[in-house]
């Protein structure tokens, strides 16, 4: 179970080890990502795991299952949302269009990218009921 008072300087210590990660095996290119990888605390999106498990650079957490036990949604791993945002290109003056299950750590994270380049445009965020 995941302590949402977690000690700061832990949650930090894990998400700059993530970050450090993603750019060293070549899936954060740019370092707009690599800020916004570095801004967003994963733990927040993952109620319920384990300091370890939410900043796992390839885990998917499971955050809803059905009556028979199958993952109906869930968080996507961290090197799968970065290489999403790297493929993306995001640039000056696009408009972006993220609409999910409810978790919006992708969201989060390309808002926090959005926010890293100069003279942008809007990101648009639509909650899913």
């Amino acid at each position: 179970m995941i302590d949402m008072t977690a000690e700061p300087a832990r949650v930090e210590e894990l998400r700059a080890a993530l970050a450090e990660r993603l750019v060293a095996d070549g899936t954060i290119i740019s370092a707009a990502i690599e800020a916004a990888f570095r801004a967003v605390p994963r733990h927040l999106f993952t109620p319920g795991t384990s300091l370890a498990d939410a900043y796992a650079w390839n885990l998917v957490v499971a955050k809803k299952t059905n009556d028979d036990g199958v993952t109906i949604s869930s968080v996507s791993a961290p090197n799968i949302q970065a290489m999403m945002l790297e493929q993306v290109g995001l640039r000056p003056g696009m408009r972006v269009l993220e609409i999910g299950g409810g978790l919006y750590r992708n969201r989060a994270v390309a808002l926090a990218f959005a926010h890293a380049i100069p003279e942008r445009d809007d990101v648009i965020k639509a909650p899913c009921p």
